[in-house]
């Protein structure tokens, strides 16, 4: 048995190899975020057993979403971005308003009671539109995209339900020869594979989703100059945030984390202080191995994958071979070869291992002044100043002056969020034949000083309510 000092500590995603003094990281490839149109095998929806449809996959592996997930699960500054940016799309909540112009000509927004506009009230709380905002805010910072079901009643041509459906389990079918993406499909296991509990629901074109929605209701005519009312009664709206050259699903901006390596930086931190308190060691090196290359490992010594005592017995040994190599003395100094690929499309490099040595610093302030650079670099690429949501600036703490400022910044970046929050019911209004003249909005929440005795007023652009 090895002594102490030599022992390798095996905890899933990382190892620490204790007579190396270093740390190993099994990173994700990059294709994680990256874009796909290719498509899944023909599948037969659950819903619809006399059609096949091929949908595109999110990601390589159709696994994206989840992957993103997970991610942003494992890093305490990602998902409380995420959830900050939330709730700034969803402010201060619908508002219903009646615009009505005043004696000089100007335009005034009136709040509108419940008692004034019954038929909107009642649609809004029978369909829970509070929680549907939220739901929709949280997927469109996430994902730059969510979706919207319209489902009018049995012989009806009104909208009675309107419903989220979560990105995470929504996949689009391949565009047609016409360049129209028919259906949505919907399933919790997308990530296992081509699951057989997809149900589908056509998909409104997003370019002109009311006038779509009027056509296939028989409510305007059609291309040939007909009016023609199909068989659905049920219609998904994508809501999404239009990025250049995704044409299927979003890629929001922000996961420039991911394919810049700032992410892998960010959740490596916290393992390394964990390493130094948990073994009491200084680390030295740190080593991060492709998830890929123990595929390619297992096939060219004959291993089969699926045997979990080989694949568990010859990971054992390579950790045991890697800790001995950085541990030995009689290996100083000598040289460590590793293969990589070069993706010429995405114009990265590609490594099987790569291994850094760590500068020593006083021990309990290791990497402080990483992890505080870090984390302004994932605040930047969300679009949030650290100070707002309780992180440390390198530059210091703002007084209230500069957050009051910020915050009505923020709100006023928020805009095309919440556009897109409240065009399904700007959709319902046209279809129900609402009031023409009442509009939907969310409200800012106007952060005030103390000597108005309050925390808080609500506004809509320029006009305090």
């Amino acid at each position: 048995m090895k002594k102490k000092d030599q022992e390798v500590f095996d905890f899933g995603s990382t190892v620490y190899l204790a007579g190396g003094n270093a740390i190993i990281e099994f990173t994700d490839s990059k294709e994680m975020v990256g874009d796909s149109s290719t498509p899944t095998e023909s599948i037969t929806p659950f819903n619809k057993k006399n059609i096949q449809v091929k949908f595109v996959k999110r990601g390589t592996s159709n696994k994206q979403p989840v992957d993103v997930m997970d991610k942003i699960y494992a890093n305490s500054t990602l998902g409380a971005n995420i959830a900050f940016n939330a709730k700034m799309g969803y402010g201060d909540g619908i508002m219903v308003v009646k615009k009505e112009r005043q004696e000089d000509g100007s335009i005034k927004a009136i709040e509108q009671l419940p008692s004034e506009q019954p038929e909107i009230f009642k649609f809004l709380l029978d369909n829970n539109y509070i929680n549907s905002v939220q739901e929709w805010a949280m997927d469109l910072v996430t994902f730059y995209e969510s979706y919207a079901e319209f489902i009018f009643g049995t012989g009806s041509d009104k909208i009675v339900q309107l419903n989220p459906v979560e990105s995470v389990n929504s996949r689009l079918s391949e565009a047609n020869d016409t360049g129209d993406i028919e259906y949505l499909g919907y399933s919790l296991r997308w990530h296992e594979g081509n699951p057989d509990d997809v149900t589908i629901t056509p998909a409104l074109n997003r370019r002109r989703p009311l006038m779509d929605l009027k056509i296939r209701r028989g409510l305007e005519l059609n291309l040939k100059g007909k009016k023609q009312k199909d068989n659905w009664n049920s219609y998904i709206l994508q809501l999404m945030q239009p990025t250049p050259g995704r044409y299927y699903h979003g890629k929001p901006y922000w996961w420039a984390i991911f394919e810049s390596g700032w992410y892998d930086f960010a959740v490596a931190i916290p393992k390394f202080k964990k390493a130094l308190l948990k073994n009491q060691m200084t680390l030295k090196y740190h080593v991060k191995i492709n998830r890929e290359f123990w595929t390619k490992l297992f096939t060219q010594e004959g291993i089969d994958i699926a045997n979990k005592e080989q694949v568990k017995a010859r990971k054992k040994k390579f950790f045991n071979q890697m800790n001995d190599f950085l541990a030995s003395e009689e290996n100083a100094g000598a040289s460590f070869v590793s293969h990589f690929e070069y993706d010429r499309v995405k114009n990265y490099e590609v490594h099987d291992i790569i291994i850094s040595v760590i500068e020593a610093s006083k021990t309990g302030g290791e990497y402080l002044e990483d992890s505080s650079e870090v984390t302004n670099v994932i605040c930047y690429a969300m679009e949030i100043q650290p100070s707002l949501i309780g992180a440390n600036s390198k530059n210091g703490s703002i007084n209230g002056t500069e957050a009051r400022e910020l915050f009505i910044i923020k709100q006023a970046m928020m805009k095309p969020i919440r556009d897109l929050l409240v065009l399904p019911l700007y959709i319902v209004k046209e279809i129900n034949k609402w009031d023409p003249d009442v509009h939907f909005v969310i409200p800012n929440i106007m952060l005030t000083t103390l000597d108005k005795n309050t925390g808080a007023e609500k506004s809509i652009g320029n006009q305090k309510i």
